[in-house]
């Protein structure tokens, strides 16, 4: 069977910026056979007649994507049908963009990253202490005193301010998502270096050094037939890579303080400070987060 595709129509509307489009036409047998519905959708993709103006529109083709089809007949024995593609704006008319970026929120292979660039509170005892030297120590630290300016009086720390960025990325997948492996994967740090975005601007990127990134956790809902749409969520310590201070404690569990000045007596000239303190990581283990199979372009 060779199908003829007559085109008979093509429309374009302009609406509060955004480029929509149609093209109709009309499908017959070179040989005058009846035609089924499937037989039109398989040949419509080899015709051309998906892509708008079917390779006459060189500009405008490039700016419209193809969304949806529509076939009915003319006649009862099905030996002409007419058939109708549409087609909506891409993201961004005339620019380099990801796939991903044109897809709508139920379409399969819709990717959101959402990124929250926040302070957060933590408890401190020293301000400009030395971080470990290597991944595996940033892991599992040694028991070492850190260094550092004693930020605090008498044996509790002090809250101040640090830097974390919350993000999260919504995709829509085929299937039902890998749960296992999004479970073991839960309270692990990037075992490589790891990259949200795809955009040829660096500054329009993250890229998470190995350790930075702590996978929070996901969820997922059924949203159409075998259709899912799953969220991650993250959190991205650059400074710390997700290390606490520890005071060193006696057996009585109290943590062991040393006076700052001469003086026996503890006052605002002489304050007590924690005599050691040291890092430890309450995320040791590390993921390549290829089980989760995610997508953050």
């Amino acid at each position: 069977m060779t199908l003829v595709w007559q085109q008979v129509n093509k429309t374009t509307t302009l609406d509060r910026g955004r480029w929509s489009g149609t093209q109709n036409y009309v499908v017959y047998d070179d040989a005058n056979a009846s035609i089924l519905i499937i037989d039109l959708i398989n040949a419509a993709a080899a015709a051309g007649v998906q892509v708008f103006g079917a390779g006459t529109e060189t500009t405008l083709g490039t700016y419209l994507r193809f969304v949806g089809q529509s076939f009915s007949p003319i006649e009862a024995s099905n030996k002409q049908w007419n058939a109708e593609f549409q087609f909506e704006s891409i993201v961004g008319d005339g620019a380099t963009i990801t796939a991903q970026d044109t897809k709508t929120e139920t379409e399969v292979g819709f990717t959101s990253i959402e990124v929250d660039i926040h302070s957060e509170l933590r408890d401190v005892y020293r301000r400009g202490a030395t971080l470990p030297s290597s991944n595996a120590l940033k892991s599992n630290p040694n028991i070492v005193d850190i260094g550092g300016t004693p930020y605090y009086t008498g044996r509790d720390p002090v809250t101040a301010v640090g830097h974390l960025v919350r993000i999260s990325v919504r995709n829509v997948v085929n299937g039902r998502p890998n749960y296992s492996g999004i479970a073991a994967a839960v309270g692990t740090r990037n075992s490589g270096v790891f990259t949200f975005g795809s955009s040829g601007t660096a500054s329009q990127n993250i890229v998470c050094a190995i350790g930075t990134l702590l996978f929070v956790g996901a969820s997922s809902s059924r949203i159409g037939p075998n259709q899912y749409e799953v969220n991650f969520e993250f959190a991205y310590d650059d400074k710390l890579f997700h290390l606490q201070q520890v005071a060193l404690t006696d057996v009585d569990g109290v943590k062991i303080a040393l006076k700052l000045g001469a003086s026996t007596t503890p006052s605002v000239s002489n304050p007590w400070y924690a005599e050691f303190v040291y890092y430890k990581q309450p995320f040791p283990d590390t993921d390549s987060f290829g089980a989760l199979n995610l997508v953050t372009t």
